[in-house]
C-alpha cells in the first residue's frame, strides 16, 4: 500500500518540478537584455522629493534654486505589462566616472546614477555611455511647461489638467502618451513613453492612469527660487 502511494506521487511531483521549472524559465526569459517593448522616460518633481524627504536629509539640491523642477530619474524599459529589471549582462554593471560627471546635470545623484543603471539600463542592451546618452536626449526633448517654472505658492492641480500643460507644450505627445503619478497626493513625477526606435508611442498597462494617480486633484509644491 504504501509504495501505491509512494507511485501516485511521484507523477505529480515531476509535474510540480515541470511548472517551478518552466516557470523559472519564463521569468529569466523575461529579464533578458534587449527583450522589451518600449521605454518609459521618468521625469521627477523635485519640489515634492524635497518637501517630503529631501530637505530632511539635507539633499544639496533642495537648497539650490530649482531652475530644472523636472529631473531625470531614469528611462525604464518595458513590457506591454510589467517590466524586466537587473538583466544579466556577462559582467558586473559599472558605470564609468565619467559618466556619472557628464549627467549629474540632470540627474540628482551618484547613487541614483548607478542604481538606474544596474536595474534598468542592463534592460536596454545598451553600455551605460548609450544608455545616458539616449536618456539625456529623450529628456531635452520634452518642454517643460512655463508655469511648472516658475516659483510661486503651492498649485493644486488634476492630473488631467498637468498632462493638458504637457500636451500644449509638446504637440508632439498624444493623451495616450503621458502619465502623471502622485505620492500622497503629491506630484510625483511625469512618464513620457517612446518606442525601441526612440519615437513617441502609447504607454503600456504599466502607466495607466488610475493606477499611478488615482486621486481627482493633487498639489505641486512650489519651485524654490
Amino acid at each position: 500500500m504504501a509504495m501505491r502511494r509512494v507511485e501516485r506521487t511521484l507523477p505529480v511531483l515531476a509535474t510540480l518540478a515541470y511548472v517551478v521549472a518552466g516557470a523559472a524559465a519564463g521569468a529569466a526569459a523575461r529579464n533578458t537584455a534587449r527583450v522589451f517593448d518600449y521605454y518609459a522616460l521618468v521625469l521627477s518633481w523635485v519640489p515634492s522629493y524635497c518637501q517630503s524627504e529631501g530637505t530632511a536629509r539635507n539633499d544639496g539640491q533642495c537648497e539650490a534654486p530649482q531652475r530644472a523642477p523636472f529631473r531625470l530619474h531614469g528611462l525604464w524599459p518595458q513590457y506591454e505589462e510589467g517590466w524586466p529589471e537587473e538583466c544579466p549582462i556577462g559582467k558586473r554593471p559599472w558605470v564609468p566616472d565619467r559618466v556619472i560627471r557628464e549627467m549629474r546635470d540632470i540627474m540628482p545623484s551618484k547613487s541614483l546614477l548607478i542604481h538606474e543603471y544596474r536595474v534598468h539600463g542592463t534592460c536596454s542592451g545598451l553600455d551605460p555611455w548609450q544608455y545616458f546618452g539616449v536618456a539625456r536626449e529623450l529628456y531635452e526633448r520634452v518642454s517643460v511647461p512655463e508655469r511648472f517654472r516658475a516659483p510661486e505658492a503651492d498649485r493644486v492641480l488634476s492630473p488631467e489638467a498637468i498632462e493638458s500643460e504637457f500636451l500644449a507644450a509638446n504637440p508632439w505627445l498624444k493623451p495616450e502618451m503621458i502619465a502623471v503619478s502622485c505620492r500622497r497626493r503629491n506630484l510625483l513625477d511625469i512618464r513620457i513613453c517612446f518606442g525601441r526606435d526612440l519615437f513617441p508611442r502609447a504607454c503600456g498597462a504599466n502607466e495607466d492612469q488610475k493606477r499611478l494617480c488615482p486621486a481627482t486633484t493633487i498639489d505641486v509644491p512650489p519651485v524654490k527660487p
